[in-house]
This record gives structure tokens, C-alpha cells and sequence, in this order.
């Protein structure tokens, strides 16, 4: 999976606005039969709190029944009216979600409580893909889901579904447990509730990555091309409402993948290239080390023999996981350079690459995306920076670029707003004030900066220039050794934080 900078913009927004509703009561409506279950389900809920009371061992929560010495969790589902060879999202949504129209099953346990219950047998969870937090790609264990129906053996949840592309069950390796992200509380912003919990779509087990599932398939799957391509296997229907246990069990040690994280440090040598050096003048003239927690992997210092350590690695059997650190002496053309060579490397089947480390951009920043240069076609407006470095003192122009819609027109009216920035003290009073404008309260605004540089500005600079918009923009986007696209005159020049 390699999104581009674009796909992380709209990965923000999605996060940031909620889905619409679907239309109609038949896109929410549970299942036939399900006050029955219902019922059935909180008897039997009863029945084991009778059962096993006082079993150290056995956790008993409504809807399940987690067991620590046999490490399984059973959790009581119930079929939604999903006909085969509908399109799915979803295996499995918890009972308030309105999203049975898209997910094969619906359980009575909530969705934090099969988190519990896969902890209290000693699974531990991940980390979710979150694109506002530029995490790609989502880590963690992996479990078995099986469903248990009556007088028949197990069926690996997979089997339940087919993938058009390739006229196959899903690969059978398991769901990943990440866990739902910890949000604010719908109903009180200062206290966090269990996102899956609280938010649509409530889901439990999701065939796309995404950040507020419980548990997701282990492998890089947008959404919107499981919509397209994943349908219910005709060759296991279900009856709607039919009662079933889902059965949950950690994978066999032979066929987990278990997750190891690697760190690239990267420094400048003391002799810089020349402005116009191209990348491979760059990256020679800086130095790698490539470490496995405290063992250093490639025998020189050189690019080269990072990407042969790399290729070296077990990839077959342990997921790699890659944290870059940049030193602040390093040219922001010897970071593009690196960042190109990096973009190939961050795959599924390469190395997986982390969020950036506190106060770092991510390395996909100096990658950026073409299209959001163009100001009448990008979907938002997002701040833009041009710095320029004179004798080591960093200074620089703002832009806001404003979008003014009027009665009858088919395009917006663009209205720009230069200010210098003397440093980041000015910044962080320009982003102040935007966020005291009753206009930037409107989530439609991208938290994103685009930032115009030399590529002689090192790295330090401009993160200590732009310190104050990392906190509320984790995207960024910076155009090495290039200028603000034109900017139409007139343009309204206001005061810094103006």
C-alpha cells in the first residue's frame, strides 16, 4: 500500500466528518428475530455468571465467555439479512451499530468487552492504521475467528466471504488485533470512551483498515476496494437471525508474525554538497545507521549498505517495522533524496514505516503531492509557507488562500492573504487566530501546511520554525527548492496572526 499525500488529506477528512446515514430504516433494521436472541442471549448470560462463579479462569461478560487456560473466547452473533453475494465490510458490528446492512453478523457483547476478554487470555492489542497520526499501516497479534455452528465443525470466518478479483476465500491469516483508538466522549469531550463503543459504525472485526475496529484483516485493504470486491461466499449462507458463537483463538506460533522494530538514524557529513547536487550527490554525503534495538545491521555507513541489510532481513515471517530519526543537520535536499528511496522500500512486502519520532515531520513530507499545488482543483485550502534562509536566519511568508462562494456561481472566488513570519512565534499567533475565526471552526478545513524551501535549509530549521503548526497539522507537505505557485495580484496583505 502506498498512499500518497493526497490519500492521507482524505484520510483526515474522513476521520474528522462522520458518515451520513443511509436512507431508510432497512439499511439499520437488526436482524429478524432479534429481540428473541436477545433474550436468549441475556439468559444465557445469567446462566454463566451461575456456572462459573468464582472460576479465576473464566471471565463471563454479556454475550461472552473468555476461558484463559484453553485461550479462547466465545462470543454469541447473530446473522443479518446480508444475502449472499452482497457486498460486505463488516464481519461482525456490535448490536447498536446502524451498519447491519453492510456486516454478516451482529454480536451481544459490546465491542470493549471482546477487547477485554482477548486481553484477559493474554492477547495484547496493537495499533490501528490512523492517517491523522500518518501511522500507514496498522501492528499486532493475530487470532483465529471461527463460527460454531450447530452440530458442525468449526468454519474459519474467511470462508464466509469471496473476493471477486480473485474468485477465492479471503486469505486465511487470521484478523489482526489492533484495538479501537480511546476518543472523546460524545456526551463529555473531557472523558475518552472506546471509540467502537461509542461511534459508528460500531464495528468489531473489519475487512479494511481502519482506526476504530477491534480487530481488522493483517493486511493493507482500503475500503473502498473491499466495497468493490468483497462479497458473502454463496457457499455458506446463513438464515437471518440464526444464533451462532463466534469462537476466538490466538493463532498456531508456527503462523504468527510476530512484529520488530527497526531504527534509521541519519546524519550529515561535515562537507555539504553543492545546492545543485542531485539526490545520489546528496545521500553521499550523509551517513545511515540501521539498528535492531541495540545491534547495528549494515557494516557502513552508506545508503547502499542500509538497503543491502534490509534486503537481508526475514520478511517471509516477521513484519519490520522502521522508525526514521533525522538529524537536524541534514540538508532538506538529502532528506527528498532519502524520502524517494524510502517510498519504494514502504510496502507490505518490504518494511513498514512508522509514524515520525516527537517534533519530526514524516519522511512522506518530502514526497508531496503535485496535485495539492493546484489551488482552484484541490478540495480545501490549507495554509502555505515560503521560508528562505539568509546567513542561517530563517524567515518566511504566509499564505492563507480563502475559498469565497457567491449566489449563481460554479466555482469559488479565491482570496489570498499574505503576512511575513518572522519565526515561530508569529506562526503559531497566525494559527491562533485562524482558530478563534468562527470561518476555521468548519471541520471542511485541512489541518495540513504546505511549506516552500531551499534545499539548503536543514532539517532543524525547519522543524523549529514550524514547531508550532506540528501540533495541530500532522501533514505536511514540503516542495524542496521550490516557490509558491503565482499568486494573482491583487492579494490582501495582513499582519502576521491576522
Amino acid at each position: 500500500m502506498k498512499p500518497t499525500a493526497l490519500r492521507l488529506v482524505f484520510g483526515l477528512l474522513l476521520l474528522a466528518v462522520p458518515l451520513p446515514a443511509q436512507p431508510g430504516d432497512a439499511y439499520k433494521s437488526l436482524p429478524a428475530g432479534h429481540e428473541k436472541n436477545r433474550q436468549l442471549a441475556d439468559n444465557t448470560y445469567a446462566d454463566n455468571l451461575k456456572k462459573y462463579r468464582g472460576d479465576t479462569n473464566i471471565l463471563v461478560l454479556p454475550g461472552l465467555v473468555a476461558d484463559r487456560q484453553k485461550q479462547r473466547v466465545e462470543v454469541l452473533v447473530e446473522s443479518t439479512q446480508l444475502a449472499p453475494n452482497a457486498p460486505c465490510e463488516f464481519t461482525i458490528i456490535g448490536a447498536a451499530s446502524e451498519h447491519a446492512y453492510e456486516s454478516l453478523l451482529v454480536s451481544f457483547a459490546r465491542p470493549s468487552a471482546i477487547h477485554q476478554a482477548m486481553v484477559f487470555i493474554g492477547l495484547q492489542p496493537g495499533e490501528p492504521v490512523d492517517p491523522a497520526a500518518c501511522r500507514l499501516w496498522s501492528r499486532g497479534e493475530c487470532v483465529v475467528l471461527s463460527l460454531l455452528p450447530q452440530n458442525e465443525p468449526p468454519l474459519r470466518l474467511e470462508k464466509m466471504f469471496l473476493d471477486q478479483r480473485t474468485g477465492k476465500t479471503l486469505s486465511e491469516q487470521g484478523f489482526r488485533f489492533t484495538g479501537s483508538r480511546w476518543v472523546p466522549d460524545p456526551k463529555n469531550p473531557r472523558k475518552k470512551v472506546y471509540a467502537a463503543d461509542a461511534y459508528q459504525p460500531m464495528a468489531i472485526v473489519s475487512l479494511f483498515n481502519s482506526p476504530d475496529s477491534v480487530l481488522e484483516v493483517p493486511y493493507a485493504a482500503a475500503q473502498s476496494e473491499v466495497y468493490q470486491s468483497t462479497v458473502v461466499n454463496p457457499e455458506h449462507p446463513l438464515k437471518e437471525g440464526s444464533l451462532l458463537t463466534l469462537l476466538i483463538q490466538p493463532v498456531a506460533p508456527a503462523q504468527a508474525r510476530p512484529a520488530r522494530d527497526l531504527v534509521l538514524q541519519v546524519h550529515s557529513i561535515p562537507a555539504a554538497p553543492p545546492a545543485t547536487a542531485d539526490g545520489l550527490e546528496r545521500l553521499k554525503s550523509m551517513t545511515f545507521q540501521l539498528t535492531d534495538s541495540a545491534t547495528v545491521l549494515n557494516d557502513q555507513p552508506t545508503i547502499s549498505s542500509v538497503v543491502q541489510a534490509l534486503a537481508g532481513l526475514n520478511r517471509e515471517k516477521i513484519d519490520y517495522y522502521l522508525t526514521v530519526r533525522f538529524g537536524d543537520d541534514v540538508e532538506l535536499g538529502g532528506a527528498q533524496a532519502l524520502a524517494k528511496i524510502l517510498l519504494i522500500m514502504d510496502s507490505e512486502r518490504g518494511i513498514r514505516i512508522n509514524p515520525p519520532p516527537a517534533g519530526q515531520l514524516y519522511y512522506r513530507a518530502f514526497v508531496p503531492d503535485r496535485d495539492l499545488l493546484d489551488r482552484h482543483q484541490r478540495m480545501d485550502q490549507p495554509w502555505e509557507l515560503s521560508l528562505t534562509d539568509k546567513a542561517g536566519a530563517v524567515t518566511g511568508q504566509l499564505l492563507r488562500v480563502d475559498s469565497v462562494w457567491t449566489n449563481g456561481a460554479a466555482n469559488a472566488t479565491l482570496v489570498f492573504h499574505t503576512s511575513p513570519v518572522a519565526g515561530p512565534q508569529d506562526l503559531r499567533q497566525a494559527f491562533a487566530a485562524e482558530a478563534g475565526t468562527a470561518q476555521d471552526k468548519n471541520p471542511g478545513r485541512l489541518p495540513v501546511i504546505l511549506v516552500f524551501a531551499p534545499a539548503t535549509l536543514n532539517y532543524g530549521q525547519l522543524t523549529r520554525f514550524l514547531a508550532p503548526a506540528l501540533a495541530t497539522r500532522k501533514v505536511v507537505q514540503v516542495y524542496v527548492g521550490e516557490t509558491w505557485p503565482p499568486i494573482p495580484a491583487p492579494s490582501a496583505n495582513l499582519p502576521a496572526g491576522k
